[in-house]
């Protein structure tokens, strides 16, 4: 079976250590490497936990640092979501793993130019990276072959009223990548909020064994702590992991083709998405917003692939 190539553009960050133990695990998925972004936490700790999570897994995949924050703002973490390292009491060991001499930017020029192939881009933060590629090589967004990004809602939002946090973060960024003209496939809260992990799945989770169940088990466990505190609620989404689900498994999800943009100069909206389920505007259409996914699906998803990495 032909592989499908892609790069991971992440802020790990909870959720986003499962999409990548999905992606590792996963031998349909050709990663032609990660590039790492602010977000979650600062700079350098996504950066140590996207080359510490590699070098324990998928060793021989590249890691590049990217931009320490918004193209145009002050960046904004969530050390009470993620813990002040990112990853909560989870510690990785060191592997030696090298990060790339280029930064995530010209990783990202570099990687493109050089494919026989069109690649998928994945987006599980910010997308400040992405917007400085595009705007850097504009040459070269034909070389793409679609974004797919955990971003935005409907629905309401988790850092704002009005607002998703990757959105947030770097709004401006967002806006570039919606304007891009490249295929895009979101998945915004309306689809990440169903996408959650129980208590009791936890536990499975946990007893399958081994160095992934413990990183799993750990990552997850951090954020449904915050959840349970804060939200008074038994259960996490597991947001960024629905982007490569969706890859892996596109029948697990159902979405509608739509307008999609970003609200930069609201009080109250700034980095709102704008979803337009019912073409009020009568916008060309520019995504497909996935908002239902088959829960069951997602979660033996996520334990089949930690089963996976037991050995490793």
């Amino acid at each position: 079976m032909k592989k499908l190539p892609i790069i991971i553009d992440c802020d790990p960050g909870c959720d986003d250590t499962i999409a990548l133990l999905l992606a590792f695990a996963n031998t349909s998925l050709d990663i032609k490497g990660v590039t790492v972004s602010a977000g979650n936490v600062h700079i350098n700790n996504t950066t140590e936990n996207a080359r510490k999570l590699v070098g324990a897994f998928r060793p021989e995949i590249k890691v590049a640092k990217g931009c320490e924050k918004p193209m145009f703002k002050t960046i904004v973490t969530a050390p009470e979501v993620h813990g002040e390292t990112g990853l909560g009491s989870v510690v990785i060991p060191e592997s030696g793993k090298k990060l790339e001499e280029l930064n995530a930017v010209e990783f990202l020029a570099k990687t493109l130019k050089e494919s026989d192939e069109k690649i998928t881009i994945v987006i599980t933060g910010p997308m400040t990276n992405i917007a400085v590629f595009l705007i850097a090589y504009p040459e070269l967004k034909e070389k793409i072959e679609k974004f797919v990004i955990m971003g935005g809602s409907a629905i309401g939002g988790n850092v704002t009223p009005a607002a998703e946090f990757n959105i947030y973060v770097d709004a401006e960024a967002a806006d570039i990548v919606f304007k891009s003209g490249v295929d895009i496939v979101l998945c915004p809260l309306d689809v990440t909020m169903k996408a959650f992990v129980t208590e009791k799945e936890l536990a499975e989770i946990r007893e399958i064994g081994g160095f992934a169940s413990e990183v799993a088990h750990g990552a997850i466990k951090n954020a449904l702590d915050f959840y349970k505190e804060f939200y008074k609620v038994s259960e996490v989404p597991m947001h960024d992991p629905c982007t490569i689900a969706y890859l892996l498994e596109p029948e697990m999800f159902k979405g509608v083709d739509v307008f999609l943009g970003t609200e930069l100069r609201g009080e109250f909206t700034y980095g709102e998405t704008i979803i337009d389920y019912r073409n009020k505007l009568g916008k060309e259409k520019n995504a497909l917003v996935l908002n239902e996914i088959n829960r069951e699906a997602f979660i033996e998803l996520i334990k089949k692939s930690v089963e996976t990495l037991k050995d490793l």
